[in-house]
Order: C-alpha cells, then structure tokens, then sequence
C-alpha cells in the first residue's frame, strides 16, 4: 500500500516567526522539498534546525514558474513511489499568485494523499490592515502582463464594485509596475479608494491609502522596492 504523501506548506511572507506548528511538524518529515529557490527554502529549514525543531534535511528539488510544466509530473512520481513530499512557495502559500496547482491537481487525479498545512499570505495579512470592511471581495493577484487582458480583469471587477460598492478587490503588484498598473485602474475605474501595503510582516513594512490619482502621485517620482498589495473599494461598507 502506498504511504506517499504530498505536503502542501504555508511558509512566512516575511517574519520567521509566523511560521506554524504544523508547518515545522510536516518540514520534519518530508524527504524531498519541492520549492521556487532552494537558497530561500534553505534559510528556513536552517533557522528551523538552529531553533532544534529537527535535524534532518530534505532533497531540494526546483519548481517554479519557469519549469513548473516540465516537473510537475517528478512531484507525483514521488509520491507515487511512497515518498513523503513537501511542495513550498519562497513565501505564502503554493497555488495562490505561485507555482503549484499542476503538482496538487496531478496527484489529486492520481488519488494520491494530498494534506494542505495552511499559513500566512500577502492576501490575509494585507485585507484587515487595509481597514476596509464588506461581504464580498475579489482577489485578483497579478493584473496579466497584456494591457488588454488586464484591463478586462479590471472590467469585470468594477462591473461588481459598481453594483456591490463596499466589494473589496485585492491585487499583488509589482514594483516596477506599480504606477502603470494605478494608472489603467484609474483610467478603468476612475477615484476608487486604495490601500497600498508593502513589505507586509517585515521590518519596514508600509502602509499609504488615498485615491487612486493620489497613490499615483505619491509613487510616480519615487523608487519602490518589495512586494505590494493594493486594496481597492468604491464605496464604504454599510
């Protein structure tokens, strides 16, 4: 009977120390760690067995957006094979704005013993802190790097927003992008309200809200590094 087990990890976006009780029990037991970059991967594990939680090292294997097609299938072989398999982002979780829903889906199919060990994500952490409350929200993650594409991503959400104003839309944005993306949301949804948080969890981390014309006028002419979120809302939730 196969004992194989796909281990799918919630790792810290930024504090070590949000690192979760089952996330350090499950990094104990897998052999192989599939993951984005063994170097970022790595200090985890070490940090982990500094602090004595176990001694033992995984087989680092990489599985990012680059080979995710090519190396998905490793991932249910593996396990297949009766391996214990931990499949990790660099942070937050695999499968959300990351590589890992062809690795998970495979050994679904396959009926292979898939456990998810939840954490903290960009989305969780940034969603209380924009102090924006309603019942509906959207999560969009990365507009698509095509203008046209990520303008009808935008559409639809304000379709929603327009009906539902207090809808919250949540997007990861890229620093080098960030004053084109405030740009075509202010060109699609006009003064929407925004929340932009960066470097969530960290030492530095960031928070400035205002309208859209009023983030952009703040990071047009400014030098922005680290990941970022931005919470978008038309209308106050009732």
């Amino acid at each position: 009977m196969n004992s194989g087990k796909l281990y799918v990890i919630g790792t810290p976006i930024g504090n070590l120390g949000d690192i979760t009780l089952r996330a350090i029990e499950s990094l104990g037991k897998i052999e192989i760690l599939f993951c984005e970059d063994s170097r970022v991967s790595s200090r985890l594990i070490n940090y982990l067995q500094e602090k004595n939680f176990f001694r033992g090292k995984p087989r680092y294997i990489p599985y990012n957006e680059f080979n995710e097609k090519r190396i998905w299938e490793s991932v249910v072989t593996e396990v297949a094979s009766g391996k214990q398999v931990g499949l990790v982002s660099d942070a937050g979780m695999p499968a959300i704005s990351d590589p890992g829903y062809r690795a998970i889906k495979g050994c679904l199919d396959e009926k292979l013993e898939v456990e998810i060990i939840p954490g903290v994500t960009a989305l969780t952490t940034a969603l209380p802190w924009s102090g924006m409350g309603g019942e509906v929200m959207i999560y969009v993650g990365f507009l698509p790097k095509s203008s046209g594409k990520a303008r009808r991503v935008l559409e639809g959400a304000y379709a929603l927003m327009t009906k539902l104003p207090s809808t919250r839309v949540v997007l990861y944005v890229s620093p080098h992008r960030l004053v084109k993306d405030l740009e075509l949301i202010k060109d699609v949804m006009g003064e929407v309200k925004g929340v932009l948080m960066r470097e969530l969890t960290k030492m530095h981390q960031e928070r400035r809200e205002g309208t859209v014309e009023e983030l952009i006028k703040m990071y047009q002419a400014k030098s922005v590094k680290g990941e970022l979120v931005l919470v978008l809302q038309k209308g106050e939730s009732e």
